[in-house]
């Protein structure tokens, strides 16, 4: 029987005394696995378990996935390269192949490897088949994800650096790192809130999705985007980890991206915001009937 990682909800509970953002930027760096979530002290600042527990060298994060590497894989420094390219933004095959130099063919087989070990996933665009040219790859937990974007990289520049500057550097920008990580909270969220009948519908099809805007003749996205099972319905999400609250322009994003999908009868907007909301987003809202939600509320579900 395969035992699958937590989820955000569940991972929060190895941190009872942190504040929602404290859990949900655990959660971003250790992901779901018992282990790793293990590896933080309940009653350390989540800072100082970065430095003790993770960049410290020879803490037991510090270097696991090379070690797991090791043991499971014949040529560890290719999947290295593959893992750091996609951490890194290269997600399609022939983005991996040029970053790492080695030919598409080859790239294509260590990807199988990789998504056999389920370290990484393909996805596609809401909507599409799984044979979508628009198809990407992405690391699938999040402490890998973390672990090759920041110390696979940076190793001996952090050793430079020293446990508390690396760490600064880190949480100075972790907003940027945090930003998917938290589109995948709030999909788990709605996973939660289907099976309580919380949410219009049940989502048949759930994802992130992309492609061209018509009505702006641009590439558009939605981050997160579900169908009902007859495709009449849909829900259209938002997600943002910021340190400012979201704003008019972000809503009317949402609402513009919504607009493409001509064939849905019914249309439902969700919000998520770190930092909640401006007064005339949350007056909109509440006149057009969209769901505004913050981190405190996807921690009370």
């Amino acid at each position: 029987m395969e035992i699958k990682p937590f989820d955000y909800y569940e991972s929060a509970e190895f941190f009872p005394d942190y504040s929602e953002t404290e859990k949900a930027i655990a959660y971003g760096i250790l992901g779901g696995v018992p282990r790793y979530l293990e590896s933080f002290y309940k009653t350390l600042p989540l800072e100082e378990n970065m430095k003790q527990n993770l960049l410290r060298e020879g803490s037991f994060l510090n270097d696991e996935p090379q070690t797991l590497l090791r043991i499971e894989l014949r040529e560890p420094s290719v999947y290295n390269s593959i893992l750091e390219a996609i951490s890194n933004g290269c997600n399609k095959v022939s983005e991996i192949s040029d970053r790492i130099h080695e030919e598409k063919g080859k790239c294509s087989k260590y990807i199988l490897t990789l998504q056999t070990l389920r370290l990484i996933e393909k996805i596609v665009p809401c909507g599409e088949s799984e044979s979508s040219k628009k198809g990407i790859y992405e690391i699938t937990d999040n402490y890998y994800k973390f672990w090759y974007r920041y110390l696979f990289t940076n190793k001996n520049y952090y050793s430079l650096l020293g446990t508390d500057g690396a760490c600064e550097e880190i949480m100075e920008h972790i907003n940027d790192y945090m930003g998917p990580v938290f589109e995948s909270i709030c999909k788990q969220y709605l996973f939660r809130a289907a099976r309580e009948r919380k949410l219009p519908f049940i989502p048949f099809k759930i994802g992130k999705w992309w492609g061209n805007n018509p009505l702006l003749k641009a590439q558009d996205d939605v981050d997160i985007l579900a169908f009902d099972k007859t495709g009449q319905k849909a829900l259209f999400c938002e997600c943002k980890f910021r340190n400012k609250p979201m704003s008019m322009e972000e809503y009317d994003d949402l609402v513009t991206a919504s607009n493409i999908f001509t064939n849905v009868k019914e249309k439902y907007l969700f919000f998520f915001s770190k930092s909640g909301f401006t007064n005339p987003v949350i007056e909109r809202a509440k006149n057009e009937g969209s769901t505004l939600l913050t981190l405190k509320d996807l921690y009370e579900i």
